[in-house]
Parts: structure tokens; sequence; C-alpha cells
């Protein structure tokens, strides 16, 4: 543990020392793969769809703020979607202004939960997302998770569309396709329901008086995550496979516990329950200390640079010479 412990102190120290380049070369990832999944979920063969236009809009969220690139997105998904069906991009625009307007402007620190929501859908982990939401964030960030995961299938809902309009096996209107698809998304309910469990289970536990609470918690969200999913995908008639569902469960888990142990890791041994008082209350306090790790450095051996004694020593007699 003390081995592991070090390792986790030279990770953090070197994250600290290289915080600003490191920021650079996040956010230039992070773009370039957020607009690598939008263009496979909004593209349809169109440019934003190339490799080339995710590696420029990577290097533009490099250099602007985060609250830019929500908006950025949005507008390359309306375009996207105005380009096939104008009401499609306008109902999309409705949505994410009342998204906006309800919540978004009044928390704008969940706007990167928003937008990390679809690349963990699209690489199969969206686990990930509760657990995270429920051990770092709160309840507070439930909504944006949630819409993140509507805008996830409204996406797919109209790829599904599109390609039945072109093999000409829908003759109606895509707006009616998409809208009845959307709602009637057995799947996307079933989602919505396990991430509003999941979140309250995590924090609920997290925020009570129990020791390793933390690990409780994210074990517990995972363990009912896995149940919920496997019992309502059946009940839901939904197609789940369970090897690659435990899987994904799995990595998810791991994720987050990495992610926790890098934020803190606290020595519930050394827990103190403390009493005191003022002229107003009584306050009764736990503390647990975090646990630090410095490496331990050994000296082997000093070595005395001779010359420059020497060098001293000389110049002194110098000295001697003139006065005398």
């Amino acid at each position: 543990m003390g081995n592991l412990l070090i390792f986790r102190e030279r990770i953090l120290k070197f994250l600290a020392s290289k915080d600003k380049a490191l920021r650079l070369v996040g956010r230039f990832l992070g773009g370039t793969l957020l607009f690598f999944v939008t263009g496979e979920m909004y593209g349809y063969g169109s440019l934003v769809a190339q490799p080339f236009m995710s590696v420029i809009f990577g290097l533009i969220c490099a250099f602007v703020p985060v609250s830019v690139v929500f908006l950025l997105y949005h507008l390359v998904v309306f375009l996207q979607l105005s380009a096939m069906a104008v009401e499609v991009g306008i109902l999309y625009l409705i949505l994410i202004g009342l998204y906006f307007l309800i919540y978004q402007r009044m928390f704008k620190k969940t706007e990167i939960i928003f937008l990390i929501t679809p690349i963990f859908f699209y690489f199969h982990i969206p686990a990930v997302l509760p657990l995270f939401v429920g051990s770092f964030v709160g309840l507070y960030g439930l909504p944006a998770i949630l819409m993140g995961s509507c805008c996830y299938y409204f996406a797919a809902t109209v790829q599904e569309a599109v390609i039945q309009m072109n093999n000409g096996t829908e003759n109606g209107q895509i707006y009616n396709l998409v809208v009845d698809s959307t709602t009637g998304n057995t799947e996307l309910m079933l989602c919505i329901v396990i991430f509003i469990l999941v979140v309250a289970v995590v924090t609920g536990i997290r925020k009570m008086w129990i020791a390793y609470g933390w690990y409780i918690a994210i074990l517990a969200g995972g363990v009912i995550y896995t149940f919920a999913m496997l019992i309502g995908g059946y009940f839901a008639n939904n197609e789940v496979n369970i090897l690659a569902e435990i899987l994904s469960i799995v990595v998810s888990f791991l994720i987050v516990m990495i992610g926790q142990f890098l934020y803190s890791v606290i020595d519930y041994t050394r827990e103190e329950n403390l009493e005191y008082e003022d002229e107003e209350y009584y306050y009764y306090v736990r503390a647990i200390p975090k646990i630090t790790m410095e490496e331990e450095m050994s000296v082997k051996k000093v070595f005395v640079p001779a010359r420059r004694f020497y060098l001293k020593h000389k110049e002194k007699q110098d000295n001697g010479g003139e006065k005398s």
C-alpha cells in the first residue's frame, strides 16, 4: 500500500508541475473526442464526420472556456439536424433552450458533465456517469447526465430514421418518426430510472457517517446498476448481452475507483469525534485525516569540491603577500 501511495503522490506532483500544459492537452484531446463522437452521431457523411474536423474543433476547445465549447457543440448539432430536417433541428433547439433556462444557467460547472455523457455512451461504459456524479458531484449533477442521455438516444433515433427514409421503408415525415421513436424508447426510460436510482443511492451512502462510506457507495452503486439493468432489460424486452454488460460495469467501476484514489485517500483508522461549544452552539465534529506519503531520501555520500577550497586558500595567500 505504501508503494501505491508513493506512486499516487508522484502522479499528483507531476500533474501539479505541468498543470498549464496538461490542461491544454486535456482540452484538446477532450474536444477532439467530443466532436469525433458528434460526427459519428450526427454527421451522416457530412464534413463534420471527417477526422480532420474533429482535430480542428479540438484545437478550438483547447483555447476557449467550457461554456463556449458547450455552445459550439449545440450549434454544430443544430446545423446538422437542420440540414437533414429543419423541424428536427428546431425541436432540438427548443429542448436545449428549455434545459439551459431551467437548469444549466444556474449550474455552470455541470456543462462538462453534459458534454462527456455522449462520449461514455459511445464507448459503452455509461455506468461511469451515475457513479461519478453520485461520488463527486451530488444530486444537483443528475439533470446533466439525464439530458445528455436523452440527447444520445435522440441521436440514435435520428440515425435510424434517416436510414429508414433512405431505404424507403418509411414514407412518413422524419419528424414524426423521430418523436414517436424517442418517446417510445423503453431503453431510454430504463436508463433514466436507473441513473436516478444509482445517483441517489451513491450520494446517500457517501454522506452517511460510516467508515469507508465512499468506497461502499461506489460498490453499492455498481451492484445496483448491474442488477437493475439486467432485470429491467428483461422486463422491458430489451436485448441485453449479460457478459458485455458485466464487463462494462467492471470497467466503469475501476475508472471511478481510480478517480477516487487520486482525489483523496482517507485513513479511517485514525477517526476522531470532537465536541466543543461557543456562546450559542454545541459542535460535534467528526475528523478523519487524509493519507499522504512522501518518498524517503537517503544520502549515501557527500562530495566536497576541494578545488573551491584550494582557490580560496590561494587567494588568501596572494592577498597576504600584497599586504606584506
